[in-house]
């Protein structure tokens, strides 16, 4: 993987995806904010700055009936002791409900569930979490569970799991709380709001000079320097703030609007 800077060219697709904010709220305090640490041009062009988004570029919602089921699946402990069933059905407004069924377990005892960003068994780095509830031994879960905290295209959470929950007593003769006790890989039949995406990098600028990747000629990701915002990173990489916002659905901002430093921003639409 090497560093890239080469000819913007734009990119079209459909402004679909909405923005998904965790951290830091996006209009912060009054602090001063470090001058960027790199050169707004190295090729010697005048600097350019992205224009402000309008609300429209970075919220819409997928045009999914009402009723449709867009994901389903088991989730089964290895022992086979503890199952249930999820279905992940469409609102119709743009947002998702988790619909909870099936639940037995031979070993009663406060439990939760949650919708990960990792695949089953892999890194979480992340370490998002959505649609999480817990309920207390001997109870009946909930029949739904809604998903809006994950945004309008929570096709990014590829597993759901149950981890045992403290009981809010003494948990000594239960080690295993907090553990994953069965997970399950979410199957999403989700429409790609932007087939045929693809980045296109252009040359830093003023707002925009962190370092593109990439994989085989493919640029795969971006480095967030300081004073980078994600306006002008978009217009860049030649995407829209929405494009940008849907390949990095828990992206996170600090203050107007600034991506945090150091940041790895997702550029390949397989990885998201």
């Amino acid at each position: 993987m090497r560093g890239t800077r080469t000819t913007v060219i734009a990119v079209t697709g459909t402004v679909l995806t909405g923005m998904l904010l965790t951290g830091c709220t996006a209009f912060g305090g009054d602090d001063s904010v470090p001058e960027p640490t790199r050169r707004a041009a190295v090729d010697g062009s005048r600097p350019t700055r992205a224009p402000e988004p309008s609300t429209e570029a970075v919220t819409a919602k997928l045009s999914v009936p009402a009723g449709t089921v867009v994901a389903e699946t088991d989730v089964v402990s290895a022992s086979g002791g503890t199952s249930i069933h999820v279905r992940v059905v469409a609102d119709g407004d743009g947002t998702f409900d988790a619909k909870l069924s099936g639940y037995r377990t031979s070993q009663p005892q406060p439990m939760t569930i949650e919708f990960r960003r990792a695949a089953v068994g892999g890194p979480d780095p992340s370490g998002f979490r959505a649609g999480v509830v817990q309920w207390d031994s001997g109870v009946t879960p909930p029949s739904s569970v809604s998903l809006g905290d994950a945004g309008p295209t929570p096709d990014y959470l590829h597993s759901v799991v149950l981890v045992p929950a403290p009981s809010g007593g003494d948990d000594s003769a239960r080690p295993w709380v907090g553990n994953v006790l069965a997970a399950a890989a979410l199957d999403w039949t989700l429409p790609n709001p932007y087939p045929g995406l693809r980045v296109t990098a252009g040359p830093d600028r003023s707002g925009a000079q962190g370092w593109v990747h990439d994989d085989a000629g493919v640029p795969a990701s971006y480095q967030v320097a300081t004073g980078d915002e994600q306006a002008a990173v978009a217009d860049r990489l030649g995407l829209t703030l929405a494009q940008l916002r849907w390949l990095n659905p828990t992206l996170q901002t600090g203050v107007v609007e600034r991506l945090i430093t150091d940041t790895d921003l997702n550029l390949d639409p397989a990885r998201r």
